[in-house]
C-alpha cells in the first residue's frame, strides 16, 4: 500500500511535461541518446519499435514541423541530440535542425520497422555519425532509456533506479482500493498538491491556445458555434449538465486537436501521456470552477484523478487496443468530478461502473487529430456518470461487462483490452500500414 510521501513520488513522475504526442517522442527520444553519443554530423537513423508504438505515432503531428510520421520524429531526435530534454524534447527543434532532419528522410537515410519480439512499449534506434555507430534502447515507458551503447561498448544508464522506484509504487497502488486510494488523497495538504495545480494550469492554457488554433479538423470551430459556456453555480445539485458538458467538450477537444496537429503547446501528462493529463485535468478543473470549489478540494481533485487513472492504465497495459484515454483518464475523471461534487465512496465506484459500460471498447487506432473527438465524447460520458452516479442511478451488475466493485470493472476493461482485442488490434495496424504503405513512405 503506498504511502503519502510515495504517492506525491509518484504524482510527480507522473505528471510532466510533454510537447507533442508522446510516441514519436520516444521513438525521438531513443535517436536522441544514441545521436549524442556518437555526435554529429548523423549520416543514418534506423528505428525498431513494438507495433502499438508504430501504430500511435504513425500520423500525428509534431510540433513545430510540418511533416507527420515516426521517420521525421526519428531524425529530428538524431538531429537535437538532447535526451536530457525528456517529454520536451522537440522544444529543441531549430529551422537549421527542421532543414537536417528533412534531409536525412529525404535522402533514404531514416527506417522505421516493426518487431513483434518485444513489449508493447519498445522503441531501439541505431544511429551512424562522426565516431561511429551507437545505439539506445527504451522499454516499459516512454523515457525509460534502458541500454546505450557506443561502438559496442555500453554506457551506463542511470534511469534504472527510476523506473524500479516506478514499478514499485505502481504495485502497491494496483494493491489498493479505490476508496484507499481516496484516504490517501484525503491525507494529503494544499500546499503538497500544489504542483497538481499548476500543471493542470498549463492544461488550461493549452485549451485557450486550441480555441484560436487553426486546424484543418476544425473540431474545435464547429464546436465553439454550437456550444454556450456554462454558469457557475454553487452546488452539484444545481449543475447545467448540459452547458458543462459544452464547456467541457469545446476545450479538451481544443487543447487535445492543437497538440496532436502539432501546434505549439506544451501540456502536462497523466500517466506518461500528454493527451490523458488533459483528458483528466480539463473535466476536474472546468466543474470546480463552475461550483467554486475551494484550492484545497480543487487540489485533492486532481490527484485523485491522476492515481485512479495511473490504475487503470496499469491494469489495462500501455498502448493497448483500446483508447485509453477513453477507458482510463476519462473513466479517471468521472471519478474524480463524483469525489470533487461530494459523492461517497459508492457513488464513486458507480460512477466508474457506468463508464464501464460505456465506453469500454472504444479502439485505439493511433494517436492522430481525430482523438480530439473521439475525448470530446468520452468527456461527456464522465460526466453524465458521475451525475448519475450522484444521484443513486447506475448500471445494474448483470449488465454485460459491469460489475459490482469498481476494482472489478477495471479488470473486466483490462480483460476487454487484452487478450480480449487482440485480434483487432492486428487489424487495426495492418489498415493502418496498408495507408502508410499506399502513401508511398
Amino acid at each position: 500500500m503506498l504511502g503519502k510521501q510515495e504517492m506525491l513520488d509518484l504524482l510527480r513522475r507522473d505528471v510532466v511535461p510533454a510537447l507533442g504526442c508522446t510516441e514519436p517522442v520516444c521513438i525521438a527520444l531513443a535517436a536522441a541518446k544514441a545521436a549524442s553519443l556518437v555526435g554529429a554530423p548523423v549520416t543514418s537513423v534506423a528505428i525498431t519499435c513494438s507495433p502499438n508504438l508504430y501504430k500511435n505515432g504513425m500520423s500525428v503531428g509534431i510540433p513545430g514541423f510540418e511533416r507527420v510520421g515516426l521517420d521525421s520524429a526519428a531524425a529530428l531526435g538524431a538531429c537535437i541530440a538532447e535526451p536530457d530534454r525528456g517529454l520536451s524534447l522537440f522544444e529543441g527543434i531549430t529551422p537549421e535542425r527542421a532543414a537536417a532532419a528533412r534531409a536525412l528522410v529525404d535522402s533514404g537515410a531514416v527506417t522505421v520497422n516493426i518487431t513483434t519480439e518485444e513489449g508493447t512499449l519498445y522503441a531501439y534506434a541505431q544511429v551512424a555519425g562522426a565516431v561511429g555507430l551507437a545505439q539506445a534502447t527504451i522499454r516499459d515507458a516512454h523515457t525509460n532509456i534502458v541500454e546505450a551503447s557506443l561502438n559496442g561498448q555500453p554506457v551506463q544508464i542511470a534511469t534504472r533506479k527510476l523506473a524500479a522506484a516506478d514499478n514499485r509504487a505502481v504495485d502497491q497502488l494496483l494493491g489498493m482500493t479505490f476508496s484507499q486510494i481516496r484516504e490517501l488523497v484525503d491525507a494529503a495538504s494544499e500546499q503538497e498538491l500544489s504542483f497538481l495545480v499548476d500543471a493542470a494550469q498549463t492544461n488550461e492554457k493549452a485549451a485557450e491556445y486550441g480555441r484560436s488554433y487553426d486546424a484543418q479538423t476544425g473540431i474545435a470551430r464547429a464546436l465553439g458555434q454550437h456550444m454556450a459556456p456554462a454558469s457557475r453555480t454553487n452546488t452539484a445539485s444545481d449543475l447545467d449538465v448540459i452547458a458543462l458538458s459544452s464547456a467541457i467538450e469545446l476545450r479538451l477537444a481544443a487543447a487535445t486537436e492543437a497538440r496532436l496537429d502539432g501546434g505549439l503547446c506544451p501540456v502536462s501528462s497523466s500517466s506518461g501521456a500528454g493527451t490523458k493529463g488533459l483528458v483528466v485535468t480539463i473535466p476536474i478543473t472546468e466543474v470546480a470552477r463552475q461550483i467554486g470549489a475551494s484550492n484545497l478540494q480543487y487540489a485533492r481533485a486532481l490527484a485523485f484523478g491522476h492515481l485512479v487513472n495511473r490504475y487503470i492504465n496499469a491494469k489495462v497495459g500501455k498502448l493497448a487496443a483500446v483508447c485509453t484515454c477513453a477507458t482510463a483518464a476519462s473513466t479517471a475523471a468521472s471519478a474524480a468530478i463524483t469525489y470533487l461534487l461530494g459523492g461517497t465512496d459508492q457513488q464513486i465506484g458507480w460512477a466508474i461502473r457506468n463508464m464501464t459500460g460505456t465506453v469500454t471498447g472504444m479502439i485505439c487506432d493511433g494517436g492522430k487529430v481525430g482523438c480530439a473527438l473521439k475525448v470530446s465524447m468520452s468527456s461527456h460520458a464522465a460526466l453524465v456518470s458521475a451525475v448519475l452516479a450522484l444521484d443513486n442511478s447506475r448500471l445494474r451488475t448483470s449488465d454485460g461487462v459491469v460489475a459490482a466493485t469498481p476494482e472489478q470493472c477495471v479488470a473486466n476493461m483490462a480483460r476487454i483490452g487484452n487478450p480480449g482485442m487482440l485480434a483487432a488490434d492486428r487489424e487495426i495496424l495492418a489498415i493502418m500500414r496498408e495507408k502508410d504503405a499506399a502513401s508511398g513512405k
